[in-house]
């Protein structure tokens, strides 16, 4: 049995359909009776477990051989990892597979890939086998976030400079996992994932100007309008701080913009291009929306 946290996510959502697929046995873990309730009016086995609420963990857990741990990105995450990864330990997990990024480190710069590293860390020293995934940036975040800029403004905003960005879809992500729950002679591996082309935002404009027949500007924005619009958008502080140094880290660190093989090496299929994921959400950015979802592992 396999226990999904993060279910009702970007990753989590697309990893339930790939394990359905698979015919894997596994239950959902959801912070509420009522998304309980709503996952298994669609079929989907789920239980109650908050991260927050550790008496919920052994309940949740019950059962389980491998966990795949996603959580959401908050200040107190290794506190919160460390409760559940004891809880792990004591019910006897044989395996964890968890969700990071690339660049994850217990030094870096970046509050979001700090607690990453430590996250990591924790995993490592609880003894269970483990299996960590760094994915990059998502091509998802693409139409969350700059939809309504480019549908309105014909713009994209950001503080990336010329970073260069090996943008992955998650449908590609979840596939990995999947791969990785499913299969054997995973244990104690790192795995990157990205998208088969590293692109600046200005390429991603060129991009979409092709596929909207119009022109797509981008517009590398300081980061102090940058972390005001997160803010805007409902990010709290530390996030948009995390991410803000996040930006910096893809344009001083060029091992962040390395692309590589994982999708297609475990999975048997290449990673998805940009341009195919911007064919397919061609219409977010046509369409004015009020606000932009906010971003969601």
């Amino acid at each position: 049995m396999i226990l999904i946290t993060g279910a009702t996510g970007k990753i989590g959502s697309e990893l339930i359909q790939d394990l359905t697929a698979r015919r894997c046995e596994f239950k959902v873990m959801v912070r509420t009776k009522e998304a309980v309730k709503a996952c298994e009016g669609k079929g989907i086995r789920a239980v109650h477990g908050d991260f927050s609420q550790p008496a919920t963990f052994a309940g949740a857990l019950t059962g389980v051989k491998q966990v795949f741990l996603l959580t959401i990105p908050l200040p107190e995450a290794p506190v919160l990892e460390g409760k559940f990864l004891e809880a792990c330990r004591i019910k006897g997990i044989q395996h964890i597979v968890r969700v990071s990024a690339i660049g994850a480190n217990p030094a870096a710069t970046s509050g979001l890939l700090r607690n990453h590293g430590k996250c990591e860390a924790l995993l490592e020293a609880t003894g269970i086998p483990w299996t960590h995934l760094r994915p990059t940036i998502f091509m998802q975040n693409l139409a969350a976030f700059f939809g309504p800029s480019v549908a309105k403004e014909s713009t994209l905003y950001a503080p990336a400079g010329d970073a260069r960005m090996p943008w992955v879809d998650v449908r590609d992500i979840a596939a990995v996992a999947g791969t990785v729950l499913s299969g054997k002679n995973h244990e104690h591996l790192v795995y990157e994932i990205t998208g088969p082309q590293a692109l600046t935002y200005d390429q991603v404009a060129e991009q979409l100007s092709g596929l909207l027949g119009r022109r797509i500007s981008f517009v590398d924005v300081p980061d102090g309008a940058a972390h005001q619009a997160m803010l805007g958008m409902g990010l709290t502080p530390w996030m948009a701080e995390g991410m803000l140094n996040l930006y910096h880290a893809f344009k001083v660190n060029g091992h962040t913009a390395q692309v590589v093989d994982t999708v297609e090496r475990l999975t048997g299929h290449p990673a998805r291009t940009l341009a195919a994921y911007l064919r397919e959400h061609e219409s977010a950015f046509k369409t004015q929306r009020a606000t932009a979802e906010v971003m969601r592992n």
